[in-house]
């Protein structure tokens, strides 16, 4: 499975956002620059958690080379509720 969860426009420049996977392998985000850049990371093996993280992403404009980061810090937080 493979969704797109929303895109941002920018000046020259194109972000587009996509969750992954399925419940057996876990489910990733995957955030694609114009077509040059693209980062992709397993987040959860819970569906929404990696939708609620995609759209979040989203509207914080997040770039590829920042997902590995969020992610970490988002399974961390998660792992304390």
């Amino acid at each position: 499975m493979k969704k797109c969860v929303g895109n941002i426009e920018l000046p020259g420049r194109r972000l587009d956002y996509y969750v992954y996977g399925s419940h057996k392998s876990g489910y990733g985000i995957e955030i694609k620059e114009t077509c040059t850049e693209i980062a992709e990371q397993i987040v959860s093996c819970n569906l929404e958690k990696a939708v609620y993280l995609a759209q979040k992403l989203q509207h914080g404009s997040v770039f590829p080379a920042n997902l590995s980061e969020i992610v970490e810090d988002f399974q961390y937080e998660t792992n304390l509720d």
